[in-house]
């Protein structure tokens, strides 16, 4: 089976998504007189374009966990090859909880007018999401820093090489 996605496993993602995008076109085109004659209040009660969200939800979901389990089985297969990938996935998880374990989660004033836009449409942003939020800012720009600095210190080993 790993052989066989390996040779045709970009092919065959690239034909499921187009075989859901052609499925998907051909139910819109086929409404689309219909859609267009709603008034506007009622275009947003209609299921036409459900097919496509939830066809790219369900394809989004499948390749996460054809990713996950392959990614597991290379784990099991070469686990001394795996090693540093995992101690680096080990540190990126440690930055993301010292980072959220830090994060206050009160919103500061500019976050705050953006909540109340947001609970104006009956959604609630809590402390803990604020938190989340904050956490993985705080881990992008850690990564960012530190992507910096490692192309800085291979430039530099390279030019004294």
């Amino acid at each position: 089976m790993y052989k066989f996605l390996t040779k045709n496993g970009q092919t065959l993602a690239f034909g499921l998504g187009a075989l859901v995008i052609l499925i998907f076109l051909a139910t819109v085109v086929m409404g689309a007189g219909d859609f267009s004659a709603l008034p506007d209040e009622e275009k947003y009660q209609t299921g036409i374009f459900n097919f496509g969200l939830v066809g790219a939800i369900v394809l989004v979901i499948l390749t996460l966990i054809i990713l996950v389990a392959f990614g597991v089985l290379h784990i099991f297969d070469d686990f001394k090859g795996s090693i540093k990938g995992l101690i680096g996935f080990g540190i990126l998880a440690l930055v993301f909880i010292i980072a959220y374990s830090t994060a206050s989660g009160e919103p500061s004033p500019y976050i705050k007018n953006a909540m109340d836009k947001w609970a104006e449409s009956g959604s609630i942003i809590t402390p803990n999401n604020l938190k989340f939020i904050s956490g993985g800012i705080t881990t992008a720009v850690v990564l960012v820093f530190g992507a910096g600095l490692a192309f800085i210190f291979s430039e530099v080993r390279n030019f004294f090489k």
